[in-house]
């Protein structure tokens, strides 16, 4: 916490912050404590309580506003360890937006082929600790203006920090099969939806978080194949990257209520296969689209075959 807040603070709000919020700042706890070292603890009125809080909020706000400009993903990557943190790229400058009190940042980035990894921290930054750990942003990509998201995605909460009302959150987004390579992505999010167990999912907040975060090419191109025929499965497309599986084409049987469920899996060169647990698809008359999203980085140069409904196809060594 820097020397200016703290001296704002009284000795009651000081020794307070320390009794309410003691996972404030594992940095600077040491320093609170001494700072609050044989005060006589007291009761203090709510409405002091939320001064305080408000002011603990306040200062997180601040820091994470220069939190991709100071080499922030490096730091986050090493606290969260997430799943495909060795693709991200950490944007030239802070990109973030904030509405409703609710600040999203975009810490780190990349785009391979039509899939984008995100990393993003959405903070409430009133101190109402508006946020809980079902909220999500509901994300949109934009490239040079052009709507590009497909409607599929995945993602993890990598963390719900409760004193600082935050949420670190790793996501993949599907954007269409046109999208274009761009040294730049546009993200807009209208909405925060709430996702309960006990109940469908709302809209927690409205407003316009316009984000636009730089994804440099890291030089990965994704296996691709085109016109092939699995079964009665017509591939116009395939494509496969560290970030998983794609395919879309037509099919023949004679009906979507025909349509059986997509199995696919990966032959390794380890001997081992690699088995997709997140997939999704979307049908209109005879075609179709599937996609399936890995959970941990595929190693494309370990990939022998693509298995799709029990039929193989080679790949290249």
């Amino acid at each position: 916490m820097p020397k200016s807040l703290i001296s704002e603070l009284s000795d009651t709000q000081l020794d307070e912050l320390l009794a309410y919020v003691p996972e404030f700042s594992e940095n600077n706890l040491e320093n609170i404590k001494r700072l609050t070292h044989q005060k006589t603890r007291r009761k203090f009125s709510m409405k002091k309580l939320a001064t305080t809080i408000a002011a603990a909020a306040l200062f997180i706000a601040t820091s994470t506003g220069i939190f991709a400009a100071s080499g922030g993903l490096d730091d986050f990557l090493a606290r969260f360890n997430p799943n495909f943190g060795e693709f991200a790229i950490a944007p030239l400058e802070p990109a973030y937006a904030t509405d409703q009190g609710i600040r999203i940042e975009v810490v780190g980035a990349q785009q391979i082929d039509n899939v984008v990894l995100i990393y993003t921290i959405m903070q409430d930054t009133t101190g109402e600790n508006r946020l809980t750990r079902h909220m999500s942003p509901d994300i949109e990509l934009y490239v040079e203006g052009e709507r590009m998201s497909s409607g599929a995605g995945t993602g993890r909460r990598l963390r719900f920090d409760r004193t600082t009302n935050t949420i670190y959150t790793e996501r993949i987004l599907l954007g269409h099969d046109h999208m274009p390579k761009t040294d730049t992505i546009e993200l807009l999010i209208t909405r925060i939806d709430c996702f309960e167990h006990s109940g469908p999912v709302r809209r927690a907040f409205e407003g316009q978080w316009h984000i636009t975060v730089n994804a440099s090419d890291l030089g990965i191109q994704p296996i691709l194949k085109n016109n092939i025929t699995v079964g009665n499965l017509n591939i116009e497309h395939l494509s496969l990257s560290p970030f998983g599986l794609q395919f879309r084409g037509t099919h023949k049987y004679g009906g979507i209520e025909n349509f059986p469920n997509i199995t696919t899996e990966l032959e390794l060169n380890n001997r081992r296969n690699y088995t997709f647990s997140s997939r999704g698809g979307g049908l209109c008359d005879d075609s179709f689209s599937f996609f399936s999203f890995a959970t941990e980085p595929i190693d494309l140069q370990s990939v022998t075959a693509i298995i799709i409904n029990n039929h193989r196809i080679p790949l290249p060594n």
